[in-house]
């Protein structure tokens, strides 16, 4: 559980902190890579770890939640940065 968390950081927070990384030709693109990306590290990081400091670790359905939520996370994220590849 510990180590699915601590790839979800590393990963999910190198591609928040490159997207969030201006310029941005439009307000939608904005939307889309750096709120977008911020949106997968709260979601798939920083609720996981709130969740697991505030006592769901003791909790064995809890912590099987929450590997099935940051394993959907991390899958998502990866999907969404499939898609932000770029192009013209």
């Amino acid at each position: 559980m510990l180590t699915l968390l601590a790839v979800n950081t590393l990963l999910i927070g190198l591609l928040a902190f490159s997207f969030a990384q201006g310029p941005y030709s439009s307000h939608r693109q904005e939307v889309w890579y750096r709120y977008g990306s911020l949106g997968f590290l709260l979601g798939g990081v920083a609720l996981p770890t709130i969740a697991l400091l505030f006592g769901a670790a003791r909790s064995r359905r809890a912590v099987t939640l929450l590997i099935r939520w940051m394993t959907a996370a991390f899958l998502t994220c990866f999907a969404y940065a499939c898609l932000s590849t770029g192009g013209v």
